[in-house]
């Protein structure tokens, strides 16, 4: 009688938070085989992104909640290489809006990924059309961001503290709206040390097809402009993307690329893709065979 109300008083226990909290983990596992036509690459299988995080919330009643999550990368090929940190905040969503504190991605990067980089994410990292755009790595550490919605459009306006954490140097911008069947987003980072930002985007859908472009300004650096598109047959998907990216001291970058991914679910899938790169110096491509399961 007494170890049933021992194990009775431990389950409850342990399960108490969860009447409280939502716990999640979640994550993906993206491997590719790749072939290069560069100088400066081998062939080589490599993990692209892979990931895995964990979320939770509580409702705190009065139509607030509490929310938390911390993202990392995991080179599932090399474990030498350990975790590398993504994401990692915590905030308060309620009538208000939504306040979040901590490391996230810029209102840039989310212009970037939400109009225009319609086709396989990081399956041709450093040769795929994102890492044309300065945009791709604008995840930012030391950040307060206040997001809501005014009438049909999503507002975000956030400071970010410099690379030493000692003070609020940088403040940032987000807009995005549906007009119709088309997306269009525009986000600027104002930078302390005069390093702005600024980029804009349109996405438009048309049952199996969709379009994205592009242009982003990295203020005394570059310029970029590019469009993507994609078609979806089935559980297939062809999409190309095109970008041109010309720098300040002269030299220009444009990317093109090309996949075809194929869906045996909805979280797991295998895909081709090819990518060239031309410069002022020098050409390159990329072969890759690649598979995406994400949980």
């Amino acid at each position: 009688m007494k170890k049933t109300l021992i194990a009775a008083s431990i389950a409850a226990f342990v399960a108490a938070p969860a009447a409280f909290a939502e716990v999640s983990i979640y994550g993906k596992a993206h491997l590719a085989a790749e072939f290069y036509n560069s100088a400066a690459d081998e062939d080589q299988i490599d993990s692209r992104a892979s990931r895995f995080g964990i979320k939770a919330s509580e409702d705190l009643g009065n139509g607030m909640s509490a929310f938390v999550k911390y993202e990392f990368g995991a080179d599932t090929i090399d474990g030498n290489n350990g975790l590398t940190a993504r994401d990692a905040f915590m905030g308060l969503k309620g009538d208000f809006g939504t306040l979040t504190v901590g490391r996230m991605a810029a209102p840039t990067k989310a212009v970037l990924y939400g109009t225009g980089n319609v086709q396989l994410a990081d399956a041709n990292a450093g040769f795929d059309f994102a890492s044309n755009y300065a945009s791709k790595g604008t995840r930012v550490n030391n950040a307060v961001a206040y997001g809501t919605k005014v009438g049909g459009v999503n507002l975000t306006l956030a400071t970010v503290g410099d690379d030493n954490g000692d003070n609020f140097a940088d403040q940032a911008i987000g807009l995005s709206t549906d007009v119709g069947s088309v997306h269009v987003g525009f986000a600027h980072i104002n930078d302390d040390g005069d390093e702005n930002l600024t980029i804009a985007g349109a996405k438009m859908s048309m049952d199996a097809l969709t379009l994205g472009v592009v242009y982003e300004d990295a203020e005394d650096y570059s310029d970029t402009l590019g469009a993507s598109a994609s078609y979806k047959m089935g559980s297939n998907v062809a999409s190309v993307s095109v970008s041109s990216r010309e720098y300040d001291n002269g030299n220009d970058l444009d990317v093109t690329t090309f996949g075809l991914e194929h869906k045996f679910s909805k979280k797991t899938s295998a895909y081709l893709s090819y990518a060239s790169v031309e410069d002022d110096k020098d050409d390159g491509s990329m072969t890759s065979v690649g598979m995406i399961m994400n949980f």
